[in-house]
């Protein structure tokens, strides 16, 4: 089980339900309704190594509101890692002789997370944000063959074991036309990431 599949009909929800209250509050000296002041982006993050390692790079997906009368953000995340760890497929071979001719090396997982960002405006243009993960991981055995054997040199075995985290992000938005810049910091990893603006 992962978060992939519902979190993309939420996403397509909250625009969708930003779009319906545009056009219910028209200005009334505009001929057409004013899109919410909403954005949708993506994100890389590169995953620290510390423990509940998830190798390489995540992919991020987010869309926020800006109330700039009130002057605060709230935004909604999915994240995954772009290279999904699987378990290799080793025909012919019974699992006695998989662990008699290769050495465990490590624990890596495979990610499933979804976010929750909140932030204060302070200037026009630069946003100070923060926000909270939830984070579903899938663990893995790397295995390195014996030497002398048909095995692969490092392959892949799922243990079935599952961990949720929560985690912490701090960062920053700088906001320019219909573009805003984000960078954001936690144990768990640093990502950027680029967002569209409706309203810029």
């Amino acid at each position: 089980m992962t978060f992939k599949y519902p979190y993309r009909y939420l996403f397509l929800f909250i625009f969708l339900s930003g779009v319906a209250v545009a056009q219910k509050n028209k200005d009334p000296f505009a001929r057409s309704a004013r899109l919410p002041d909403m954005s949708v982006g993506l994100g890389l993050r590169y995953n620290t190594k510390v423990k509940y390692k998830v190798p390489g790079v995540s992919l991020n997906f987010n869309t926020t509101y800006y109330n700039f009368d009130f002057r605060f953000l709230i935004g909604l995340d999915f994240m995954t890692n772009l290279k999904r760890n699987k378990t290799t497929i080793l025909e012919g071979l019974d699992l006695a002789t998989i662990r008699a001719e290769s050495s465990f090396t490590k624990l890596i997982y495979n990610h499933s997370a979804i976010g929750l960002t909140g932030g204060w405006m302070l200037t026009e243009r630069f946003y100070l944000v923060g926000g909270l993960n939830l984070e579903l991981l899938e663990q893995f055995d790397q295995l390195a063959s014996n030497s002398g054997n048909d095995l692969p040199a490092v392959f892949y075995r799922a243990t079935g074991k599952k961990t949720v985290l929560f985690s912490l992000k701090y960062g920053v938005q700088y906001m320019y036309k219909h573009f805003v810049y984000d960078l954001f910091y936690s144990k768990r990893g640093i990502s950027v990431g680029v967002n569209f603006f409706f309203n810029g």
